[in-house]
């Protein structure tokens, strides 16, 4: 929301153009979902495989992203580049994570729900 509030990035085409000026698809379903799947699927092996996971994530998602505003309508970058989409969706991931992860920090609680029902 900040992204377009500052006129950096522009959505000219949008589901519902007088509530909001954001890509509903977009930023409210896609990113939300690439970050759970992210989360969810995320190695648990060593801290270079982790470095690469992440990697292949963000450019993955930065070069759908640019292509979206290279070849169709769907996104305007006004005042912005592919480059600090790439930086804003890595907060995004590493805010995700950070909070699942200090969500879900004692298994134990959820084991004993679980077998509770």
């Amino acid at each position: 929301m900040l992204l377009v509030h500052f006129d950096l990035v522009a959505y000219p085409l949008r589901e519902f153009p007088k509530a909001s000026d954001l890509n509903i698809t977009f930023k409210v379903v896609w990113t939300p979902v690439a970050s759970g799947l992210y989360y969810i699927f995320r190695p648990l092996s060593n801290k270079l495989t982790k470095c690469f996971y992440f990697a292949a994530w963000i450019s993955l998602l930065t070069f759908i992203d640019g292509s979206l505003a290279a070849y169709t309508d769907l996104v305007d970058y006004v005042h912005f580049h592919w480059s600090l989409m790439a930086i804003v969706l890595s907060i995004i991931f590493l805010s995700v994570h950070g909070l699942a992860s200090w969500f879900f920090r004692n298994r134990k609680v959820f084991r004993k729900e679980a077998s509770e029902q």
